[in-house]
């Protein structure tokens, strides 16, 4: 008896931890980012979702919209690692400053007494979707579809489609960290 529980002791310490929530709530939360931003895209000019497509040959519209919701869910790996280690000092960062503005304390505090969490991450996903589109769609799809796929594509791609797009990944981003942090919350209780 003492040799299994040893064992089962051993296992759990060599098993990686997954906490479910978390994977739940990138690829949820992802998706949902995602399908907002290719939205946006698509309403401006449908042919920036067959560019997306593009980075990986599949110059289509189905093709766009599948690259685009993986890199929705690939995208949201290096928030969770960022947000992950830091998010109790952002939630006490969000709520001291709905403590000394009263037009802040109208508006954010009822919604940190619903959902702190959630407030906090879509405010963090909000930024890391800026930086996202400005790395991934004004320098690194232009560069990219330039090289490799021989598309005239100008980089830094700063014409109204690139600002749009950036537009779109801020969009993603705050979606997809309202939904983590929303997922997370009600995983803990």
């Amino acid at each position: 008896m003492a040799v299994r529980s040893r064992l089962a002791a051993l296992r759990s310490r060599l098993s990686p931890s997954i906490d479910t929530s978390a994977v739940e709530g990138v690829v949820i939360g992802g998706l949902f980012g995602a399908l907002q931003a290719g939205l946006v895209m698509s309403l401006y000019r449908t042919e920036m979702v067959y560019e997306i497509g593009g980075i990986v040959g599949l110059y289509s519209l189905n093709g766009g919209w599948y690259v685009l919701l993986a890199l929705g869910i690939l995208f949201g790996i290096p928030f969770v690692a960022f947000v992950s280690g830091s998010i109790n000092s952002f939630a006490n960062t969000v709520i001291m400053l709905s403590s000394r503005s009263s037009v802040l304390q109208k508006l954010l505090v009822p919604l940190l007494k619903r959902s702190a969490l959630g407030v906090t991450c879509a405010g963090v996903g909000q930024l890391y979707g800026i930086a996202v589109g400005v790395l991934f769609q004004l320098i690194a799809m232009p560069i990219w579809l330039r090289l490799v796929m021989g598309l005239s594509v100008p980089a830094p791609y700063l014409t109204v489609g690139g600002i749009v797009g950036v537009v779109a990944w801020a969009l993603y981003g705050g979606a997809m960290g309202l939904v983590y942090g929303l997922i997370l919350e009600n995983s803990t209780g």
